[in-house]
């Protein structure tokens, strides 16, 4: 071979190999939750019956500067057309500490402003009026729905509120993860819900190719998650029966 090509040829085949990216690969049973309802079959495939909701059993690392992709094929098998299934994630902080996500829906008669700084490690916060906030809502920056920024949003569940000298006192069941000035104006947005989800499918529709979106900024770990048979079987219906083949999570730069 001459010397030029054979340089050529190794050249493009390092540049291949240093293209490649990571693979979280999903297929078989023990990459799932302990007591899991999956079962093993033949060419990598996994299904489960019935109702599922399913984390995978590793926390995977998460790099804001690379692409997550849901590869193989995600699919019901025939007899259930009514039913959904999703595919997803939930993500976690540098702590493995599940992150919470807000919505757009603000909750009444919760705004109110900080009377003393708060500290990203403080598990509590001091404002002026929290009389009409909720245990089951999250604290977030007090513009609007569209200027909700998660950078300013503290997702976490509330722990107590109580009356605290001239204001109140909001205790979270950790730290609050953000650094806020006095002043700052907050106000409840209800929950966005755990899960992250890339695909919804019905019936014996097929999913491939998914691209994970819509990063938490504080996101480090993320675990994928399935979900079927969550809306009932009708009348006629089969238990529906959710099968993966050759799941995997593929990471590039």
């Amino acid at each position: 071979m001459d010397s030029k090509l054979m340089i050529t040829v190794l050249l493009t085949a390092g540049a291949f190999l240093c293209s490649a990216g990571e693979v979280f690969k999903l297929d078989r049973v023990e990459n799932w939750q302990e007591r899991s309802p999956l079962t093993q079959h033949s060419q990598g495939i996994l299904r489960g019956r019935g109702r599922l909701v399913v984390l995978s059993s590793e926390f995977y690392p998460y790099d804001s500067k690379k692409t997550y992709k849901f590869k193989g094929l995600y699919r019901q098998l025939i007899g259930s057309d009514s039913n959904i299934f999703r595919v997803g994630i939930v993500q976690y902080d540098k702590n493995k500490q599940e992150i919470e996500f807000a919505s757009g829906r603000i909750v009444p008669k919760t705004d109110t402003v900080l009377i003393k700084a708060a500290a990203a490690t403080d598990t509590a916060i001091y404002v002026k009026d929290a009389s009409g906030w909720k245990r089951n809502a999250l604290a977030a920056y007090a513009g609007t729905a569209k200027e909700l920024s998660y950078k300013n949003t503290i997702t976490l569940k509330v722990r107590s509120i109580e009356k605290s000298g001239d204001g109140w006192k909001v205790s979270f069941i950790g730290p609050i993860n953000v650094d806020l000035p006095a002043g700052t104006a907050l106000r409840q947005y209800g929950s966005g819900g755990r899960f992250r989800f890339f695909g919804n499918g019905t019936g014996i529709q097929v999913l491939g190719d998914l691209t994970c979106t819509h990063w938490h900024p504080r996101a480090k770990y993320f675990r994928p998650v399935v979900l079927s048979g969550t809306n009932g079987i009708k009348p006629g219906e089969e238990t529906p029966v959710f099968e993966m083949r050759h799941p995997r999570i593929e990471v590039s730069e």
